[in-house]
C-alpha cells in the first residue's frame, strides 16, 4: 500500500498519518474523486452558506448531521467517501465491503460468549457483509500557493 502526493490546482490531500495507504491500482479511481469534487467544493459551500442565512430545510438537514457525503464506489466492494462538514473541513474514507463464509463465523463463534454469539449468529443471517472504513486524510486548500499566484498577478497587472 502507498501514500503518494496527490494535489490539484490548490487542492492537496493530506494523508492521515495513521492510514494504510490505497493499493496501486486504486489510485487513479481516488485521484478522478478528488478531481472531479474540486469544481463542485466551492459551490456546495455557497449553498450551504445561503441556506445558513436563510434557515431553510438543507441546513436543517446538514445541520442535524453536520455534515454532508458524496462518494464514488470504485467497484462492487470499494467506495470511496468525501465527508464535508459545515464549516469546510473535508475529510476522505476509503470502505470496503468483505463477505465472511461461514467456516470463519464458525471461528469466530468460539472465541465469544454464548450473549456475543447471538449476535454474531444474527450477523450470519445479514448475508455475511462486514464493512471495514478507514480515514485516508484530509483534503485541502494551500492558502500559501494561491497567495503567491495573486501576487504575481497584481505585479504584472500593474504594467
Amino acid at each position: 500500500m502507498i501514500k503518494p502526493d496527490i494535489s490539484f490546482g490548490n487542492y492537496f490531500l493530506e494523508w492521515d498519518e495513521k492510514s494504510l495507504g490505497l493499493y496501486s491500482n486504486e489510485l487513479l479511481k481516488l485521484r478522478t474523486f478528488i478531481k472531479n469534487m474540486i469544481p463542485n467544493l466551492e459551490a456546495m459551500m455557497r449553498i450551504i452558506n445561503v441556506s445558513r442565512q436563510k434557515n431553510d430545510s438543507l441546513t436543517k438537514a446538514i445541520g442535524d448531521k453536520g455534515q454532508f457525503s458524496i462518494f464514488d464506489r470504485y467497484n462492487s466492494r470499494i467506495i470511496f467517501i468525501l465527508n464535508i462538514d459545515t464549516y469546510g473541513s473535508t475529510a476522505l474514507f476509503r470502505e470496503e465491503r468483505v463477505l465472511i463464509n461461514d467456516e470463519l463465523f464458525e471461528k469466530l463463534q468460539l472465541h465469544y460468549d454464548s450473549k456475543d454469539s447471538v449476535l454474531i449468529s444474527k450477523l450470519k443471517d445479514i448475508n455475511n457483509v462486514v464493512s471495514i472504513k478507514w480515514k485516508i486524510g484530509h483534503l485541502l486548500f494551500n492558502r500559501v500557493e494561491r497567495n503567491k499566484k495573486e501576487q504575481k498577478n497584481k505585479k504584472i497587472s500593474k504594467f
